[in-house]
């Protein structure tokens, strides 16, 4: 059994555990920005809709399910009504898992309705912290404490990329890492260097002997040092995020039918689902 199928059986078993219908299951992080080492686990991050009647209790349903298999999948799902609020709050997490290259289960009619409604949710001044965020954190924790290590350098340099490119594009930096650096990176001499760090993580040798070049650590500075004050000051007007339509994803995805045998319940939906 490949680990795909291992995937799609543990999507299964939530979905019989928890009586819920999974919309959406993709790949998240490393193997996902495409710079996964050989002994990197699997971010499988999902998302998942309650049979109706659980959105007309009183009581508060769990909305977050968590599994760490020994297989090595790490797995999380957050409830669609979660889901939706966090959409509509621009949260930088979610739009990844919305785009990532690695998908493994989605509901064509759900994943119709997110991409009518998530350009006019996205907030890039929110988008803009948080990748600022992840590059500030790992200076502080890492960067000025020792030279610079090619394993923490991928997560300081997609930062500081990821703000250059919000800054250029106005748009949501392209979850695979190559992509980001292909449209932000303007220098062949340092997309090439690039290029060879991620060969090295990705051919399984060990990242923390590995130092990297001084050219592309000074690169990283002066642009981490730039996007420290432009981000105070990126202010492009977002647009209003429509209440009303995310409401109507609720509504529609908690109420649609799917087949009897998709799920272990005795739902009388109809499925679209792929």
């Amino acid at each position: 059994m490949n680990k795909t199928e291992d995937i799609l059986r543990h999507l299964k078993d939530v979905e019989r555990e928890h009586d819920v219908k999974v919309l959406l299951a993709v790949e998240s992080g490393s193997r996902a920005w495409g710079f996964e080492s050989a002994d990197s686990d699997w971010d499988v991050r999902c998302i998942y809709v309650h049979k109706p009647q659980c959105y007309y209790s009183v009581g508060r349903q769990r909305d977050v399910v968590e599994y760490m298999y020994e297989d090595d999948v790490d797995l999380v799902g957050w409830e669609l009504r979660k889901t939706l609020t966090l959409l509509r709050q621009s949260n930088p997490s979610l739009y990844e898992w919305l785009h990532s290259p690695i998908v493994y289960r989605a509901d064509t009619g759900f994943m119709h309705r997110i991409r009518e409604v998530e350009s006019a949710c996205f907030n890039p001044v929110r988008l803009m912290y948080h990748y600022n965020h992840i590059y500030l954190k790992h200076d502080v924790r890492y960067i000025r404490r020792e030279k610079c290590k090619m394993k923490v350098f991928f997560y300081y340099l997609r930062g500081i990329l990821g703000c250059k490119w919000i800054d250029t594009y106005n748009t949501l930096p392209p979850v695979p890492f190559r992509e980001l650096v292909a449209g932000t990176v303007d220098e062949a001499r340092l997309r090439d260097k690039i290029d060879a760090l991620i060969r090295i993580k990705q051919s399984g040798e060990e990242c923390d002997i590995h130092t990297v070049d001084a050219e592309l650590f000074d690169y990283a500075n002066r642009w981490a040092e730039h996007y420290n004050h432009r981000a105070d000051t990126f202010r492009p007007e977002p647009d209003t995020a429509p209440s009303a339509e995310l409401d109507a994803i609720l509504y529609d995805m908690a109420t649609s039918s799917i087949r009897q045998d998709d799920l272990p319940t005795q739902w009388n939906w109809h499925s679209n689902s792929q």
